[in-house]
């Protein structure tokens, strides 16, 4: 009996310590897709050489009328204060460039376009910007941004990121 019993609760302690396989399907509609070359990276890098080169009018062609940009900030659905205008934004690089001697360099860049399943695009671009400033003090930094697009082909926000140390000098 004793031995039964034993059979028994070493089965049980077997079976209670087994973990159970679960099956799940993954579905999958469609695939996204991501690219580095095409229209949409022509317009991202279009964008920081208009900026670079100070060219506000071509920048501003580059983004649809309401495209809003947010510059080191955490965007929101329930506060719309972050973003600002492409026009706004405009002008405050244009204040910014009459402290910079000259254009700004872009150095190494990366551009990618990601498109979803439901074809929606997303662009992100990694630039390495330097510059001097009109007292002769050099500048550089790492942008990383995030843009969309519309069907038009135009940019509909722009959110970059960046460390701000360099460009507090300027002043």
């Amino acid at each position: 009996m004793k031995k039964l019993v034993l059979c028994f609760l070493v089965s049980a302690s077997m079976i209670a310590c087994t973990t159970k396989e679960t099956k799940t399907e993954a579905k999958t509609e469609t695939t996204g897709s991501i690219t580095t070359t095409g229209p949409d990276v022509d317009l991202m890098k279009n964008s920081f050489t208009y900026f670079a080169n100070g060219d506000w009018a071509n920048l501003a062609l580059c983004y649809a009328d309401s495209a809003k940009s947010f510059h080191n900030v955490w965007a929101s659905k329930s506060d719309t204060t972050v973003g600002m205008s492409v026009q706004n934004i405009i002008e405050v690089f244009k204040k910014q460039r009459e402290l910079i001697d000259g254009n700004i360099e872009l150095g190494r860049n990366i551009y990618e376009v990601v498109t979803m399943p439901d074809g929606n695009k997303y662009g992100h671009s990694w630039n390495e910007m330097s510059w001097t400033s009109k007292k002769g003090v050099p500048g550089k930094m790492v942008v990383f941004n995030s843009f969309g697009f519309n069907k038009d082909g135009k940019l509909t926000f722009n959110w970059p990121i960046y460390d701000t140390k360099d460009v507090v000098n300027l002043k």
